[in-house]
């Protein structure tokens, strides 16, 4: 099983290291499997259009590309700046960073493929929850074959850099321990915690969208704010629809709770 990174929070992980062109307008705090993504951050401002973008940098530029124009058929008596040099560059380098995005369809698109592959994913992670009982019972040893199945399922969704280990459990709940086992998710099965993905609202430069999934509590004490116990990140490739750059973590109050798995 893949080691995994202790977090305070998941919160106050970076889940993005690429710089963010698209970001969708939100009216919804649900996640990808229908179930509230909570204290999750919204996004403001609607997706931006290639023609806006390329229209407003465009316009400045050209009016600083006129100014650097006129000053050097002015004789040659004023040079031109060093700064101005710089903020033309900049600008053009936006003009073409602009003409390289994608069109807003295609970034709402993107969105939507990565929003249905991370919710597929929440449900493969949350069946792994019916090993409880029997990784207790064996003193935390989680064999290949008892997860053989729902890994084999995972993989599709991965690319081949994310190794097969970090598609074990990526979280276990010691309080599951108790349920009985069966084979798969036994009837009436009340789990302690449960996964669920993020919903995206951005598309990245080299068009990869991040993703986030939540461990959650379903059981907390009374009048106590549910705590999220584990987290997951990683991006969604849209042109091999996959997802890569995985990274997994587990909160303290995770921490504490957690059933311990060992190498088998």
């Amino acid at each position: 099983m893949a080691s995994t990174e202790n977090k305070e929070s998941a919160g106050q992980a970076d889940i993005s290291v690429h710089r963010k062109r698209f970001t969708a307008s939100s009216d919804t705090g649900r996640a990808a499997d229908g179930t509230d993504a909570g204290k999750q951050p919204r996004a403001s401002g609607a997706l931006m259009s290639r023609t806006a973008a390329i229209g407003g940098v465009a316009m400045g530029a050209a009016a600083l590309l006129c100014f650097v124009l006129a000053v050097g058929f002015s004789g040659g008596e004023t040079p031109v700046s060093e700064e101005t040099s710089r903020q033309v560059f900049s600008l053009r380098e936006q003009i073409r960073l602009a003409e390289a995005l994608p069109d807003a369809k295609d970034a709402e698109r993107a969105l939507v493929m990565a929003r249905t592959s991370a919710g597929q994913v929440a449900a493969l992670q949350n069946d792994y929850r019916y090993l409880s009982p029997r990784v207790a019972a064996a003193d935390g040893r989680l064999g290949t074959d008892a997860m053989m199945t729902t890994r084999r399922n995972l993989i599709p969704y991965f690319g081949p850099t994310v190794g097969r280990d970090s598609l074990a459990p990526w979280y276990l709940l010691a309080s599951d321990k108790d349920v009985p086992e069966g084979i798969g998710i036994p009837m009436g099965f009340d789990s302690g915690f449960h996964w669920s993905a993020q919903t995206p609202f951005t598309v990245n430069d080299d068009g990869t969208v991040p993703v986030t999934w939540l461990a959650v509590e379903t059981r907390p004490a009374a009048e106590q704010t549910p705590v999220v116990l584990a987290w997951a990140r990683a991006d969604y490739d849209t042109t091999r629809k996959t997802f890569v750059n995985l990274e997994t973590g587990v909160t303290a109050p995770g921490e504490e709770l957690r059933l311990e798995v060992k190498a088998s």
